[in-house]
């Protein structure tokens, strides 16, 4: 009996630090509930209170749903935050969305003998042209060059991909 109970622990610890891609998803998508309801609530005042909340918030919301165990952000290769930017591992797999080469709702990759990662495309809504359209206002624009001196996040078009959820997670043995 206790031989089973030793091997039982050590299983539960064990497979207490590793991760699947359905972890990693669930993060994500309450990641992107939570900020979609902030940024919600911001464009109900103003679209200048969204963009403050994008701002300000996203990060303080992305950390919520990033754990030391598994990791998650945002990248685009047209970012508004240049933190934003794709990492080495994941340029190819952006490159091969953009061109239609995976069609997958999502990716996993092996980073090394430890871990994976994760890119999940983030499609470009309605509510997103607001601040990523083509028909920005003018104040959105002024506010948007005040807090974004380099933004590249401009001109998408409802459908398109606008960027990527990403997650870093231990593989599973």
């Amino acid at each position: 009996m206790i031989k089973a109970t030793l091997f039982a622990s050590f299983i539960l610890v064990s497979n207490a630090y590793c991760f699947t891609e359905k972890d990693v998803l669930r993060n994500i998508k309450k990641f992107g509930k939570n900020l979609q309801k902030e940024l919600k609530k911001g464009l109900k005042k103003s679209e200048i209170d969204a963009l403050k909340i994008c701002n300000i918030e996203a990060g303080n919301i992305l950390n919520q749903h990033s754990t030391s165990e598994i990791k998650i952000g945002r990248v685009s290769t047209k970012n508004r935050n240049p933190q934003n930017r794709p990492k080495a591992w994941m340029n190819k797999y952006i490159e091969d969305f953009h061109a239609g080469k995976i069609k997958k709702s999502y990716i996993v990759v092996d980073l090394d003998d430890t871990k994976r990662g994760l890119l999940k495309p983030i499609t470009t809504m309605p509510v997103c042209l607001k601040c990523h359209g083509e028909n920005i206002s003018k104040s959105t624009q002024l506010e948007i060059n005040k807090l974004y001196p380099e933004d590249k996040a401009i001109g998408y078009k409802v459908g398109q991909i606008r960027g990527f959820f990403w997650g870093e997670f231990k593989k599973s043995n």
